[in-house]
């Protein structure tokens, strides 16, 4: 009898609990770099955005207006890298949808280099789509199917 009814209970009190499921991905887009081992060194990447804004100023940082933001540099500061080696860089957009991939070679001396990637913002999808709020930019070194860095950005409604 006692197991009847909390079997009862249970059931009545199911319907009551949140059984949503929590997202996998839930803040995957704070980490903001690693570094890793490659066979001839090691590679650590980070990401930073300047807008261009309609004026023709730029400016750094994580938020941007998005009815006045003519173009995002995505730029991916690599340091101890040597070699040539392939970059993807994948953004997603507020509704967690891949928004664009883009690819680039570059070769390393050792030293630190920057690998700009231009996003067009006015007059783009972005815009006519109101694309508007919190998007994730993540890099990924060579075929690796872990990124190496990844940050995100927001775009602001008009």
């Amino acid at each position: 009898m006692r197991r009847g009814l909390a079997v009862a209970a249970l059931l009545v009190a199911l319907p009551l609990a949140d059984l949503t499921p929590a997202r996998a991905e839930e803040d995957t887009c704070t980490r903001q770099s690693r570094r890793v081992r490659l066979p001839n060194g090691f590679a650590e990447a980070r990401v930073s955005f300047v807008g261009v804004l309609g004026n023709g100023r730029n400016r750094t940082g994580e938020s941007f207006p998005g009815n006045d933001l003519r173009e995002l540099r995505l730029v991916v500061e690599w340091t101890e890298i040597e070699k040539v080696h392939h970059q993807r860089l994948e953004l997603t957009s507020p509704d967690g949808a891949l928004y664009q991939r883009f690819a680039s070679t570059f070769t390393g001396t050792g030293r630190s280099l920057s690998v700009v990637t231009r996003l067009p913002v006015t007059g783009s999808a972005i815009t006519d789509s109101g694309l508007y709020g919190e998007w994730c930019a993540e890099v990924f070194l060579d075929d690796e199917d872990a990124p190496i860095a990844r940050r995100r950005f927001f775009l602001t409604p008009p």
